[in-house]
Parts: structure tokens; sequence; C-alpha cells
């Protein structure tokens, strides 16, 4: 297991929102590199996050974009329910 940092927290519950907001649509790469900007995440740091969360199965990354897995909803549902924590554990 792993503790997520906070980048990758903040990431992850703005991916979530967006995608509610969207209905689970894909975020194209112009929308997902905008988030980071608007996060103010350095874009090395950035593709790192993206890479982790692909690579723990949170996000999928494909020709036409990201999406959130149900892995990736369910996680950032369960932060959005409880509200700040210090520390979040993902498989």
């Amino acid at each position: 297991m792993q503790i997520m940092e906070d980048t990758s927290r903040a990431f992850l519950r703005a991916l979530y929102s967006i995608d509610a907001s969207k209905g689970g649509a894909l975020l194209s790469h112009d929308e997902v590199n905008a988030l980071g900007e608007t996060l103010r995440i350095p874009r090395s740091e950035f593709l790192d996050v993206i890479d982790k969360m692909q690579l723990e199965r949170l996000v999928a990354v494909t020709f036409g974009g990201l999406s959130l897995t149900l892995e990736g909803k369910a996680l950032a549902a369960e932060m959005d329910g409880t509200g700040a924590r210090d520390s979040v554990e993902t498989q």
C-alpha cells in the first residue's frame, strides 16, 4: 500500500468533481493539462502523478484523454465523503 501525496489527492478530487459534472465523460488532454496548470502542479511532477495514478489503476489514459476508473471514483468518493484526511491509502 502507498500513501497518496497531497498533489495526488488534490488532482484526484479535482478529477472526481469534473467527472461528476461531465457525467463521466472522458477529459481531453487539453482539459487535463489545464487542470494541472490550475492546480499549479509543475509539469514534471504532474506527469509523475498521472503515471502513478495509472499504475494504481485510479485513472485510465487513452489517445482520447483521461478518465477515472471505478477504483479512482470509489477512492475519490470516499475522500469526498470523509473530508480532508491526513493520509489516504491505496492499493
